[in-house]
């Protein structure tokens, strides 16, 4: 963006309002005025704005009365409270209603804009803190992190870290449980608005009614239940990103609104008569192949050209098992499990073609950590996969006299591959690795001589 944030300057005095608008124009805002408490109360429910300066003595509304409104309605807007008659009573009335802070005039500039810079930071935090409570419901429980050392992996970060700074609209792309959320918060996070809202919606999880008034919001009177005025997710991203999971799922008939949000910037919440603008990346993700779905008519072509500028796509676990004992480590540590799979275990998951990728397997762990009364788990505790062990077809094909199908990796192997991984993840740190692998770093050490490990991964 090229602005700092969006302020509304709520004064009944021109000379100040008149100065703020210059002075904050110059720090890199975008500002606005409004000369009463109806004017701003009006501007806050068209369009978003991160900070408002709002003074308590002004005609037709005071401040108190569009803080109590504000909160009421839950403008999601951090207030600055502006006044020359500042009291105890008012600062605490202020506090209760929700103002970040509280001014009292005459006041220098540059007090003012390090408050605008806090409330603006604990906005974005606030903001963080409701879409990290929506991610922890369905977290794939690694961290969130894209784990791995494999050169599958590092090609995919490598597309992540060309695409992020872009604008463009990106289409992620792969199986169910692949990791598509996970590329779209690294693309945010390593982009110019890393910094701001990252918001996520399910398209499959809602009907084409929710999905609307989920996306674009509502006014209030707009149907039965809608007894406030809502803002969607689209404006609460508004500055940052907007992660569109499911796309393929979106039904027919609004896909026409989407596509004119992508080409305008601008929404029309449900029930409403005004356009609003909005700054917003999108990102979005589909494990159905888009191109099959507009040969049936059931996606629209234009939509699905307008999509796919960028495209990455997210390979399957089966093509980077080599990842798994460190997806397995560190899925333990983030779920808070003491416990570990030994060899023979760890072997079996390797083998696994894992059908429902990285989510699958962090299932698996969860329920052999539950299930299992001993720290170190087995291939008994794994009984439930349907996992072909290789051991036992060595032992019948050297009975026949056969020659194996398809290569059998040793344990020790699997121990060396495994030792390597972990000192990937922790940059050549031996001290972390032992404590991962819950050895001691003496014997980190001898494994690492026996299995000529000379390589620090710093």
């Amino acid at each position: 963006m090229d602005k700092k944030g969006k302020i509304l300057v709520a004064d009944d005095e021109s000379s100040l309002r008149m100065l703020l608008n210059e002075e904050l124009t110059r720090a890199g805002y975008s500002v606005e005025l409004a000369t009463n408490g109806e004017e701003a109360l009006w501007k806050l429910r068209e369009k978003s704005f991160n900070v408002i300066l709002l003074d308590i003595v002004m005609p037709k509304k005071d401040g108190l009365s569009v803080l109590s409104v504000i909160q009421k309605e839950n403008i999601p807007s951090a207030v600055i409270i502006l006044t020359g008659n500042a009291t105890v009573e008012n600062a605490i009335e202020c506090m209760k209603l929700g103002a970040y802070d509280y001014v009292k005039k005459p006041y220098s500039l540059k007090e003012l804009l390090i408050v605008i810079q806090r409330a603006i930071a604990h906005q974005h935090l606030e903001i963080d803190t409701r879409m990290l409570k929506q991610d922890l419901r369905k977290s794939s429980g690694y961290g969130g992190k894209i784990v791995g050392t494999s050169k599958t992996i590092k090609s995919l970060r490598k597309m992540i870290s060309r695409i992020a700074p872009s604008q463009s609209t990106v289409l992620i792309l792969g199986e169910s449980g692949s990791g598509k959320e996970l590329v779209a918060r690294a693309i945010h996070d390593e982009s110019p608005l890393g910094n701001e809202p990252f918001v996520a919606i399910n398209c499959a999880a809602l009907s084409e009614t929710l999905l609307e008034s989920e996306l674009f919001g509502y006014e209030k009177g707009a149907f039965t239940d809608a007894k406030t005025q809502k803002r969607g997710l689209a404006e609460v991203a508004d500055g940052g990103t907007l992660f569109l999971d499911e796309i393929g799922e979106i039904p027919l008939r609004f896909q026409s609104k989407l596509l004119r949000f992508l080409e305008t910037g601008e929404i029309r919440r449900v029930g409403g008569t005004k356009d609003i603008s909005l700054n917003v990346r999108i990102l979005c993700a589909t494990n159905k192949p888009l191109e099959e779905l507009v040969t049936k008519g059931e996606f629209r072509s234009d939509l699905y050209y307008r999509l796919n500028v960028l495209s990455v796509t997210v390979p399957p676990l089966r093509e980077h098992k080599e990842d798994i004992p460190l997806l397995v480590e560190t899925i333990l540590v983030n779920q808070g499990f003491s416990k570990k799979f030994d060899t023979k275990a760890m072997g079996l998951l390797m083998q696994y073609d894992w059908p429902g990728n990285v989510r699958e397997l962090k299932n698996v762990i969860e329920r052999s950590c539950v299930l299992c009364t001993e720290d170190v788990m087995t291939e008994d505790d794994l009984s439930f996969l349907q996992i072909q062990r290789n051991s036992r077809i060595h032992e019948e094909k050297e009975a026949d006299g056969e020659e194996m199908a398809f290569d059998v990796i040793p344990l020790s192997e699997l121990e060396r591959r495994h030792i390597i991984s972990v000192l990937k993840y922790s940059h050549g740190h031996k001290g972390k690795v032992a404590k991962i692998l819950e050895i001691d770093p003496k014997t980190l050490y001898y494994k690492m001589k026996k299995y000529n490990i000379l390589i620090d991964y710093k």
